[in-house]
């Protein structure tokens, strides 16, 4: 029997007392095709960035490869005040190490206090301070307190941190107050806003902390610590062995190199033994699959992110005239210009290009993903008027529907806009997004081809290739592919990318259709409210995203992974949860000695979910 069963047992340590330390050091190869901007993890909300925050920074809480959470920088906690005051109590073995492994202090509570004064001061513009401010008591006044005076504008008055609810009890016992019940604040702490940062080497870096030019702007208190970073070439994340929890770390070397041709020279590299994982395209697995030898060495994608997938319209353009930007804005705040694209839109025929075998097995028709929460045993995208976009099935396209709302839009814009109407339609040239360009071949020609180019003009363009985020966070697009990952266990985390204020990806706040979109915000503000009582928060934010979904301001999508994978990586022993930044954790994770195929796939996820339900039933 292949060794990765026994490597997969180990991993659910139902045989942890036979298996094998092993002498040989084990390092994982995979090539990377964009570089990140920073490594500073209090300020980025971006997947790319915070993927390595998540190796190299604890949280206070984790959850493990049955998403089950466990204490981590926290050994314990509780709360009172009916659930407002959070108290934790922390491990006194955990460290903060630096570029060479070697121990600089211990990690302590006033880190987290650190962390959060800095997220908290607007001048150092953190993506991630509103989800602090938005549940902690006096963070929002403090913050406001900081931000860059405007002129004309008197200055706020300067606060002083006590008067948030963020503060260090003693150097181990840490405690949150919150402004308002959170039913799901735990849930919150593996995200970077709550992680820690030691205080005295942030204020000597000063602006040069987390700089990406070198393993040296950070100190690391995670399972890896950066052994080696070279901007656009590569970079080493090395196990940390004085991580409190060094034994649950099977990799010792992470070795991540760029190309910016990752998913065309990687399936040889692979196949090669150069690295150990590899990005397959839909047209090349169907090849794999054909070739006996190749076959054998992948297997189904196991989907363990709660990624979204959405298409989004721009209701503040800011791309060039020759797109027309003012002709877009007048047409795309038309309701009926919006559900004419909408039901012409095939998304079948898009996700053949990942997974041409089953790509309904793909789409989802709402924001937040099936599965994510639950009520009482019924999923969300089942209450309320959820359930009625959900039981619509993969195929919503309505070709009779999308030639009357075209028809419609037509008359109500006749002397507003000017058809054919342009849409600069962005896409991500990075090699690591799978078929975007063909992705945005298939969406112009069969948009075009269903409401005719007298209609509209699709142009596609490529987004830059190191800076697509900017792109869209300054409404370089009139439409784009977009995701969004959940931040905590709740689904208000699903409305971020649709705030009002900050918003940065499709700024639907800046609608003209001011009655209709006030709707949509009338009815989040509504679902916030109630934080006594569950299932009437979860069907008020059903209803609030159904809203938002029937009046056409964004477009579900699905899964943004699926079909086939190649990687040395054992799928079942990596730590899961629906939210913060669990999925990208090595820790946990085994690599396999001998490639997993489609057979051995399917064997071991039964052992898993056998494994996983005897798991359960003990807690």
């Amino acid at each position: 029997m292949k060794k990765w069963i026994s490597l997969l047992l180990c991993a659910m340590m139902l045989m942890s007392s036979v298996c094998a330390v092993a002498e040989d050091e084990v390092t994982y190869t995979t090539l990377y095709s964009s570089e990140v901007t920073t490594l500073n993890y209090l300020v980025t909300s971006s997947t790319n960035e915070f993927a390595i925050a998540a190796n190299i920074i604890d949280t206070l809480v984790e959850y493990d490869m049955y998403g089950r959470m466990q204490p981590s920088l926290a050994l314990e906690w509780e709360s009172s005040n009916e659930g407002l005051t959070w108290t934790f109590k922390l491990r006194q073995d955990a460290t903060w190490v630096d570029g060479d492994g070697k121990v600089v202090a211990n990690v302590t509570a006033n880190d987290f206090v650190a962390a959060a004064k800095y997220i908290l001061n607007a001048k150092n513009a953190s993506a991630t301070a509103d989800i602090l401010y938005d549940v902690i008591e006096g963070a929002k006044v403090y913050y406001d307190a900081t931000a860059i005076l405007i002129e004309g504008v008197d200055p706020a008055a300067v606060l002083d941190w006590n008067t948030v609810g963020i503060k260090a009890v003693d150097d181990y016992t840490l405690q949150y107050t919150l402004s308002k019940p959170v039913p799901y604040f735990l849930s919150m702490l593996t995200y970077v806003n709550f992680m820690p940062v030691y205080e005295p080497f942030l204020t000597a870096q000063g602006e040069n902390f987390g700089l990406a030019t070198g393993n040296d702007t950070l100190l690391y208190c995670g399972a890896f610590y950066l052994d080696e970073f070279k901007s656009q070439e590569s970079r080493v994340l090395a196990k940390n062995h004085e991580n409190w929890d060094a034994d649950n770390v099977h990799i010792d070397k992470i070795i991540e190199k760029c190309n910016k041709e990752s998913t065309a020279v990687s399936p040889t590299m692979f196949l090669n033994g150069e690295v150990d994982a590899a990005s397959l395209k839909t047209e090349l697995v169907e090849d794999w699959l054909m070739d006996e030898e190749k076959a054998a060495k992948i297997h189904p994608a196991r989907i363990t992110t709660y990624y979204s997938y959405f298409y989004t319209f721009n209701f503040d353009p800011k791309f060039d005239a020759a797109y027309e930007p003012d002709n877009w804005k007048v047409a795309v705040n038309n309701e009926n210009f919006r559900k004419s694209i909408v039901n012409a839109f095939n998304r079948i025929k898009t996700k053949t290009l990942v997974d041409a075998e089953n790509p309904e097995s793909m789409i989802f028709n709402t924001i937040t993903p099936p599965t994510f929460v639950y009520d009482n045993g019924v999923d969300f995208v089942n209450l309320g008027s959820l359930a009625e976009i959900t039981a619509k099935g993969a195929d919503m396209m309505d070709l009779d529907a999308a030639l009357q709302y075209k028809d419609a839009a037509m008359k109500e814009l006749e002397g507003k806009a000017t058809f054919p109407v342009k849409i600069l339609w962005l896409y991500n040239p990075s090699t690591s997004a799978n078929n975007s360009a063909e992705e945005a071949q298939i969406v112009e020609q069969q948009l075009e081809g269903v409401l005719g180019t007298d209609y509209i003009d699709i142009i596609i363009e490529s987004g830059p290739a190191t800076s697509y985020n900017t792109a869209r966070r300054t409404g370089m697009y009139a439409m784009m592919n977009c995701n969004w990952g959940p931040d905590y266990a709740d689904p208000e985390t699903f409305t971020d990318p649709f705030v009002r204020e900050g918003n940065s990806y499709s700024f639907i706040g800046e609608s003209t259709d001011t009655e209709c979109i006030e709707g949509y915000y009338a009815l989040v503000e509504n679902a916030k409210a109630i934080t006594d009582d569950i299932s009437a928060r979860y069907l008020a934010f059903a209803e609030a995203e159904a809203y938002l979904i029937n009046h056409a301001y964004v477009l579900p999508y699905g899964h943004g992974v699926g079909g086939y994978t190649a990687s040395l990586l054992d799928p079942f022993s990596a730590p899961v949860a629906p939210f913060g930044l669990t999925t990208e954790r090595y820790k946990g994770q085994y690599k396999l000695d001998d490639y997993m195929d489609t057979d051995a796939f399917y064997d071991a996820w039964d052992a898993y979910e056998a494994a996983k339900e005897e798991a359960l039933s003990q807690n």
